[in-house]
């Protein structure tokens, strides 16, 4: 595992136990935790080129135009 990938799956457990989301316990999980992290988990992956994502996934590798 790269050192990039290490870091999306430690920020993805961070993540889901902000959300109270657990593997032993997921039958019992909030619907909305659910969706919520599977839309961070979606966009973190249209974000890295990974699968098709909306256009409000974005590159924050540059400063914002000044002209917005």
């Amino acid at each position: 595992m790269s050192s990039t990938d290490e870091s999306l799956a430690f920020w993805l457990a961070r993540r889901a136990r902000q959300l109270g989301l657990e593997r032993a316990a997921l039958e019992q999980a909030d619907a909305e935790a659910l969706q919520s992290f599977a839309l961070v988990v979606l966009e973190e992956l249209a974000a890295r080129g990974l699968m098709p994502g909306g256009s409000e996934v974005g590159c924050w590798s540059r400063p914002r135009s000044r002209t917005n």
